[in-house]
């Protein structure tokens, strides 16, 4: 039977001292779901799905030991200590992780919303059922809502030392998606939409599904554009997937084993005025949010790039001891078992002070990019370089024109920093957790139909 857990964490904190061990910590994990999809008016998919796991590490004999289960009864204490010790015997690591007593002051986040738990499962399959029903009835042209999902989440963290710290954090939130399918003199275009939060009020699934529908109807009679350099303005969906496959630059522990071009630039100007970089882990109404991060530390909102200068690396404690600062706070773990890395929570660029209108007035004449493909093979992180398969549409006296479509754009992601002229006040977050307000580029390559 499995114990209280804060009768498990204490039993387990007094037995690793008992056996010896100098210092010890209890990372807790646990999680659960409910997704739901559609298709056809009819639901095709409805799973739920629950877990909790434990993650033990600490110092025996000046080495540090880890371990894990999934079970936190009596007899897993045993069996947790055992494997620790064991495992301190055996693993050879340059440079000890070493457990934080805590810090001395915590951010209050509101990350569970009650409303949104309380929602009942009728309540959620009957607003899925509306996205796709609302996408479909959008247009004649609509032959299909090929994805359509809601996902509603829960996950709790416990981390508990034998230094006294002992901290949690619940949160909840979720997700939606539809994705229409339109066809129109045997052409075929595709549209998305999405909804990522932890107001149910705010959720509106007949919106999404028009949305979805709408960005598919808007791409017939797509072409191509003629090769040559264009202001683009980047949709923020897009720049903010563009974002998210360069942001390792920004991680201490890729500066620290040189793999990132940052290395050595702190405080120096790496990108125009005009573009700001945050990570904020304690951004409001995220449902990334969190107080602590995977080691205890406070979190904090922090600008990376101000107004064009380099201003932090992301670090956890291990690489903040490495270059003798303080921790940013950015320790992530991908599940109890997995090894404590460097990771943003919510990393965004700050909007500016103009509208998108006004944006497009701005750059006259040039594409408005709103969707890239191949972010992962056509992205070389360590060097900056890409060239990615895009589409949007051509802005013509600064309004949006026809669409475009198979052209590539190319270049350098520290001098698209650098040509970044200015930023809209419409800030959106992608569901990795990392956001961005549709952002205007001086200048980028873009190779299409030729001359």
């Amino acid at each position: 039977m499995s114990l209280d857990i804060k009768d498990f964490i204490g039993k387990l904190l007094d037995k690793a001292t008992e056996k010896g061990f100098t210092d010890a910590e209890i990372y807790m994990s646990g999680n659960s779901s409910l997704g739901i999809s559609t298709l056809d008016g009819e639901i095709s998919k409805f799973e739920s799905s629950s877990g909790r796991g434990v993650s033990f590490r600490g110092t025996y004999k000046n080495k540090m030991g880890y371990s894990y289960s999934e079970l936190t009864d009596e007899a897993a204490i045993d069996i947790i200590i055992t494997e620790a010790i064991q495992n301190s015997e055996i693993l050879e690591e340059e440079e000890q992780d070493k457990l934080f007593a805590g810090s001395e002051n915590y951010p209050e986040i509101n990350g569970f919303n009650e409303k949104l738990k309380n929602i009942t499962v009728d309540e959620k399959i009957n607003s899925t059922l509306l996205m796709e029903k609302s996408a479909k009835q959008f247009n004649d042209l609509i032959k299909g809502v090929d994805y359509n999902e809601f996902e509603y989440f829960e996950s709790s963290v416990v981390i508990a030392n034998t230094y006294g710290m002992n901290i949690e954090h619940k949160s909840n939130g979720a997700v939606a998606y539809a994705y229409s399918r339109t066809v129109k003199n045997s052409e075929t275009k595709t549209g998305m939409e999405y909804w990522v939060g932890l107001d149910w009020d705010e959720f509106d699934p007949e919106k999404i599904g028009e949305t979805a529908s709408e960005n598919a109807i808007s791409k017939f009679g797509a072409q191509s554009a003629k090769s040559g350099q264009y202001k683009i303005i980047m949709q923020n969906t897009a720049f903010a997937d563009f974002l998210e496959a360069f942001y390792p630059v920004f991680l201490a522990d890729k500066a620290q084993k040189g793999l990132s071009l940052l290395t050595g630039k702190l405080n120096e100007k790496i990108a125009s005025d005009s573009f700001t970089l945050r990570d904020d882990p304690i951004y409001p109404d995220s449902i990334r949010a969190v107080p602590f991060d995977a080691e205890g530390v406070a979190t904090f909102n922090k600008a990376i790039i101000e107004n064009g200068v380099f201003k932090t690396f992301l670090h956890n404690l291990k690489t903040a001891a490495k270059d003798g600062i303080k921790s940013t706070g950015n320790a992530s773990k991908a599940g109890y078992k997995s090894p404590v890395k460097v990771a943003p929570k919510n990393l965004y660029v700050s909007s500016g002070e103009i509208s998108k209108e006004d944006l497009l007035k701005k750059a006259d004449n040039g594409i408005y990019i709103t969707e890239l493909a191949g972010l992962h093979s056509g992205t070389n992180e360590v060097s900056g370089d890409f060239s990615l398969m895009a589409e949007g549409f051509m802005i013509e006296n600064g309004k949006i024109t026809k669409p475009v479509e198979q052209i590539t754009i190319a270049g350098n992601f520290f001098d698209v920093l650098k040509d970044i002229e200015e930023t809209a006040n419409n800030l959106r977050f992608v569901s990795g957790g990392v956001g961005s307000p549709d952002v205007y580029i001086k200048s980028l390559s873009v190779s299409g139909s030729g001359q």
